[in-house]
């Protein structure tokens, strides 16, 4: 099974599904509308293709989200401060209506028992509008999807009320 298909995999089959830690709510509320219209696009970041060259691609395929695969490992402790880099990156390059956001395996986060990132095959790199993650957050503030998280997992996703 190719990474891309592993991804995909673990978008459908954990990020979807709804789940009683996140009070009935799936991990991630909006993939699966992203996956199921095909607005998703996939690459991988090795030797010779890095983050600079998935996201020009990225800019020029007119899709409305990515996820980038990354293959080297990243420490726990190196996750907020990598993701805080990349979005830096863009901020330099002028592309500033993106957002990134990492999914790292290695991330200790739970949710009532259940780590949804140690379930990704391997780190994942996402790309978002970042209008709509800042609408999507708004939004799921007012639900009950943060109750059950620890108060460091809540400060990681900047979701303390």
């Amino acid at each position: 099974m190719s990474t891309k298909s592993k991804v995909l995999g673990y978008i459908k089959n954990v990020l979807e599904v709804p789940r009683p830690e996140y009070n009935g709510m799936p991990a991630c509320p909006f993939a699966k509308h992203e996956r199921e219209s095909m607005n998703i696009y996939i690459d991988e970041i090795k030797p010779g293709n890095d983050f600079l060259m998935c996201m020009n691609r990225f800019v020029h395929s007119n899709m409305n989200s990515a996820v980038f695969i990354q293959n080297e490992e990243i420490e726990e402790s190196e996750t907020r401060g990598y993701q805080r880099y990349l979005n830096r990156l863009l901020k330099e390059l002028d592309i500033t209506h993106w957002k990134v956001l990492c999914i790292n395996p290695n991330d200790k986060l739970e949710v009532d028992g259940l780590n949804v990132r140690a379930l990704a095959p391997c780190f994942l790199i996402l790309i978002n509008p970042k209008q709509q993650i800042n609408d999507a957050h708004a939004s799921i503030m007012k639900t009950k999807y943060f109750d059950k998280m620890s108060d460091k997992y809540k400060k990681f996703l900047n979701a303390k009320k």
